[in-house]
């Protein structure tokens, strides 16, 4: 890329997001301390504006984005194409842009497609493969499939027995776990609109993702309603 191109889309982007506009993205990794979340935020942010960006590094990649926060996976792609703490690298840069812009959030793909234009064919190239292995790790897709398995799991213990229906209505722990189960039939259904719309977005999937994620929303969607049927 050309140093001058570079320098351009640096000026644009340096304060393209707000920490303040954008932090309240949504975790999607496993079950965390709320409390303990925005504490690493704060003190993510906190470094970041003290100038030690290695630790601040440390805490938006290592700990925050891998949870699906987007405004950490933001702030790691700004550190690299900015050089803070770490060698400038733009098109890693872009690979991190690309993952923080998977929920069409207006500024996050305002970024990716801005730096992503001053890409040629074989940089552009580069982009995709690293994408595509930090989409793999740290992806929505991955994470709300993961959430989705594990909340079917859950689910299916709640729902093999055959008096757990039986008895629903006999007393207060079994009304306590029908509640419980309709909680999880309705994250399901929501996580399942979630993971539908990321794999119609996502234009890097392979047929074998492809064909495994739709599978599990056909499984996710059957049982939901088989135990709606029953309910």
């Amino acid at each position: 890329m050309k140093i001058l191109s570079l320098r351009l889309a640096l000026s644009a982007m340096l304060l393209a997001v707000s920490m303040a506009a954008v932090s309240q993205e949504n975790f999607l990794g496993k079950e965390a301390n709320r409390a303990i979340l925005n504490n690493l935020q704060e003190a993510a942010d906190s470094a970041f504006a003290k100038g030690d960006y290695g630790q601040a590094l440390e805490l938006y990649q290592k700990e925050l984005a891998p949870l699906g926060d987007k405004y950490s996976q933001y702030m790691v792609g700004y550190m690299y194409l900015a050089g803070k703490g770490v060698q400038e690298d733009a098109i890693l840069a872009s690979a991190w842009y690309r993952l923080a812009a998977q929920r069409e959030t207006e500024q996050y793909v305002r970024i990716r497609d801005s730096l992503l234009a001053l890409f040629n064919d074989e940089q552009r190239s580069q982009s995709d493969e690293l994408y595509i292995d930090l989409r793999r790790e740290m992806g929505d897709l991955t994470l709300v499939g993961q959430l989705i398995r594990s909340d079917l799991q859950i689910f299916r213990l709640r729902t093999s027995s055959s008096l757990f229906l039986q008895g629903a209505n006999k007393s207060a722990t079994s009304g306590h776990r029908l509640d419980e189960t309709d909680a999880a039939a309705e994250r399901i259904n929501a996580r399942v609109e979630m993971l539908d719309r990321q794999i119609i977005l996502e234009t890097t999937l392979g047929v074998s993702e492809r064909e495994t994620l739709t599978k599990l929303l056909r499984d996710a969607d059957s049982e939901v309603e088989a135990y709606k049927a029953r309910r």
